[in-house]
């Protein structure tokens, strides 16, 4: 009996000891022609959890070598050019795989490959960025604008302005297209009230093809909704809350069998922002005697709304699929504002105060729906797509304004509303043939109307009396009809892809009070080219060229569109005429193990330049309007970069140093205050340099914890009428998972050192002011989502699924 306990014991230490051993798991990993891929990022992982347990990367010969305990595992192989191997492995001792051979399951597109690490929330194409959203800790429970913030070469001022590379000229489409959900003159208010838990990527594109829509001279930012795929009944809850008051719910659902998939999201969010301005603004007479205003404004901007979303997808059979949305937003927001003013003479003696109170109430809805029809041919990637997407949207804004003061006893109201309605046909069909060549053909018709009332009206006596000056009634019609073609083939390492964009703009602008219409017609051709070659280590160089187009929207053109400051006031120009860009770019795109590097090199020249122009009208009061002046030329370099020092240790960094040169003058007249004719002329020349950056480092600590830290910094920059100092901002998050990995909890804090706030100087021949906006204060979040029959083993597979489709479909926005 003691030598079988003896026995026994032996036996269960050399079990334990074989147990916690590590054990060598090697192999080779080769393409189809049996050549050894180097570089390939080797990751052993839990089965349930995809955490990785272990690591390595194969040597010049294609080999590897990692160590890992006895155990049941997850071997997953990502190839430099994005090609993945995933298979179960047992380890009860050392392991020889043997040779992997690596097939090409996914397409390689002329415009260049995909390079991706499936646990980043980032992934470079040479065509575009994509940012995983669903995976950015920092984006649960906060708005669609708040997340843009994180994404490489995008940025957000703090009124909620996107812009691309420092240029605000961008499109933002919903989908690939434009939606109702941007909202129809305030892409910046509807993006702060969009929810970005039911977004699922975000796509930027800085230099289309002919096959995109030619609007946007700085690019495409495309905003990609969730649509669940898995088969049977899955989806995930998110609900959060926060300081300034903050809260919100979301739903992400996905019910799939048979042929039929249906899919569903739904969002509701409320969010208060504490905002605060000051200025000081020195006003010049026609003799040059200076009067001075110092303003200080405290306010608030209150969200509230939900969106609902409903589609299905039918899959009548292999080659052929339908599918049907419908969506539906709804606003209720408010705008108060408190701003005293102090009003001094020449000798700087104060005269005069006052307070005006404003109370903005802004009322919105809209709704959309989408068909979809899609037909594979026989071979693969041979398409036929059509596409027919139809909007309508409201908003409405009732203002009460109260200035109380020495000289001043007013009550005003101001009341607009916007009628849209937009149709949207597209059709698309792509032919391949041979090894690498491709042709593509596309009409695309968009057909928009915009009605818009505005008025001003002050309370005299019990009667309210129309102020006309603030008047107006705009029918704005704008009906753009494209084609296009596209041709693209292989040599070797070497392809091209080049194409040719027509579109034909018919726009009506008819001011229905005076009777006074606008017309343009104007047939532009956008063509766009692009050259790429692939290295023997696979590293990629791509040059590109396309044209470009920003036409005057609504707001634009409307002669007058906003009045909540009786001192400074944004006009509409009837008479504002499209800006056209040339873009010219070279990116190059390496990945060296766990490193992946794009630097990129661009240059753009813009011809009738969009610009804000500021001035002293007779009243004394500063006027804002777009005009178009003279040239502008934009250049600088982009570098994003990802790297793992570590398993636990993962972050993403981007660069953007740009320069600026513009060239024009603006001639100006008006009657001042003693009815003389005054004409003034303003220099736009000028040019500066500017850069913006971000760091993004995330952390996988144990427990299930991960934390992530994000900072970012936009420089300084000077226009012809406008300098703006830089700023900068740290934002936090800690999540953790739970039960069994189903459900995360999210705690955030935005602006973590409360420094995020926008310095400004303004100046014209007859003005000089100094100003500071703070649009935000630092917040707190927290988030906790709940995933049911969806884990995170699932979530991935959806993942490659769907990033085998974005390989084999050619999208058309």
């Amino acid at each position: 009996m003691l030598a079988k306990k003896y026995l026994s014991i032996a036996v269960l230490l050399v079990g334990l000891f074989a147990y916690s051993q590590s054990f060598s798991v090697k192999g080779r990993v080769t393409d189809k022609s049996n050549q050894p891929l180097e570089y390939s990022t080797i990751s052993i992982q839990n089965p349930d959890t995809y955490n990785e347990i272990s690591g390595g990367i194969t040597d010049a010969t294609g080999t590897f070598n990692v160590d890992v305990v006895a155990g049941e595992y997850l071997i997953y192989i990502e190839t430099f050019s994005g090609t993945h191997y995933e298979a179960p492995l047992s380890v009860n001792g050392h392991v020889d795989l043997g040779v992997i051979k690596m097939e090409e399951t996914s397409v390689v597109t002329l415009e260049g490959a995909t390079i991706t690490g499936n646990t980043s929330m980032y992934r470079m194409e040479l065509d575009k960025k994509v940012y995983d959203l669903s995976k950015d800790a920092m984006a649960k429970g906060s708005s669609v604008s708040d997340a843009l913030q994180n994404v490489p070469s995008v940025e957000v001022d703090g009124e909620g302005n996107v812009s691309l590379r420092g240029n605000e000229s961008v499109r933002i489409l919903i989908d690939g297209k434009p939606s109702s959900l941007v909202g129809i003159s305030d892409p910046a208010q509807a993006l702060q009230s969009l929810p970005a838990d039911v977004v699922d990527r975000i796509e930027v594109v800085t230099n289309p093809s002919a096959r995109f829509e030619a609007e946007g001279g700085a690019g495409i930012i495309n905003i990609i909704l969730k649509k669940g795929k898995l088969q049977g009944f899955n989806g995930s809850i998110n609900v959060n809350g926060g300081i300034p008051l903050t809260a919100g719910a979301s739903a992400n659902l996905n019910y799939r069998t048979g042929k039929w998939n249906l899919f569903t999201n739904l969002g509701y969010r409320y969010a208060e922002r504490d905002r605060e301005s000051k200025s000081f603004t020195t006003r010049y007479n026609s003799d040059g005697i200076p009067r001075y205003e110092d303003m200080n404004n405290e306010g608030k901007r209150i969200n509230n709304g939900y969106n609902f979303m409903l589609g299905t997808e039918y899959f009548l059979d292999d080659r052929n699929t339908f599918s049907v949305s419908g969506s539906y937003r709804n606003g209720k927001n408010e705008n108060l504002a408190e701003v005293r003013y102090t009003d001094y003479d020449f000798n700087m003696n104060p005269f005069a105060s006052s307070l005006r109170t404003e109370d903005e109430k802004e009322d919105d809805y809209s709704l959309e729906g989408t068909f979809n029809f899609k037909h594979d041919f026989l071979d693969p990637g041979h398409q036929f797509t059509v596409d027919l997407r139809a909007t309508y949207s409201e908003e409405s804004e009732d203002g009460r304004l109260r200035e109380v003061g020495e000289f001043v006893d007013a009550t005003e109201r101001s009341l607009s509303a916007e009628y849209q309605n937009r149709v949207i046909i597209s059709a698309d069909y792509v032919y391949p043939f041979g090894d690498k060549g491709r042709f593509e053909l596309g009409a695309r018709g968009e057909m928009e109307g915009t009605l818009t009332d505005f008025k001003v009206d002050s309370l005299a006596g019990s009667e309210w009396v129309s102020k006309d000056l603030f008047s107006n009634r705009t029918d704005y019609r704008q009906n753009v009809y494209a084609a296009y073609a596209q041709f693209g083939q292989g040599f070797g390492r070497f392809s091209y892809f080049a194409g040719l964009r027509m579109e034909n703009s018919d726009i009506t602008v008819k001011s229905i009070l005076n009777n006074s219409v606008t017309r343009k017609n104007y047939v532009d051709f956008f063509p766009s080219l692009f050259l790429n070659y692939e290295f023997e280590n696979e590293n990629q160089l791509q040059a590109s060229y396309s044209r470009r187009v920003r036409r005057p929207r609504g707001w634009d053109l409307i002669p007058f569109t906003s009045y909540s400051n009786n001192r400074s006031l944004f006009m509409g120009n009837p008479n504002l005429n499209p800006q056209y860009t040339d873009s010219y770019e070279l990116s190059y795109v390496a990945k060296i193990g766990k490193f992946m590097v794009t630097p990129n090199v661009y240059y753009s020249n813009t011809q009738d330049n969009i610009q804000r122009y500021q001035s002293i009208n007779e009243a004394g009061v500063l006027v804002t309007r777009p005009i178009n002046v003279g040239t502008e030329e934009r250049y600088g370099g982009d570098l994003t970069f990802t790297y793992r020092p570590f398993k636990w240790w993962n972050f993403m960094g981007n660069v953007n140093v740009f320069g600026y040169k513009t060239e024009g003058q603006h001639v100006d007249t008006y009657t001042n205050e003693s009815g003389d004719v005054i004409t003034r002329t303003t220099n736009f020349d000028g040019d500066g340099f500017s850069w913006f950056g971000r760091l993004n480092n995330t952390f996988n600590l144990p427990a299930n914890f991960n934390v992530q830290v994000s900072a970012n910094y936009r420089g300084g920059m000077k226009t012809a009428q406008r300098e703006r100092k830089g700023v900068y901002g740290v934002d936090l998050s800690i999540n953790k998972d739970l039960f069994n990995d189903n459900a995360t909890i999210t705690a955030s804090v935005r602006d973590l050192f409360d420094t995020r706030r926008m310095e400004f100087t303004s100046f014209g021949e007859d003005f000089y002011m100094e100003s500071t906006n703070r649009w935000n204060v630092r917040s707190f979040n927290l988030t906790f989502t709940y995933r049911f029959n969806q884990s995170k083993r699932d979530a991935r597979k959806q993942e490659r699924q769907e990033a085998g489709e974005m390989d084999m479909e050619m999208p058309s926005l």
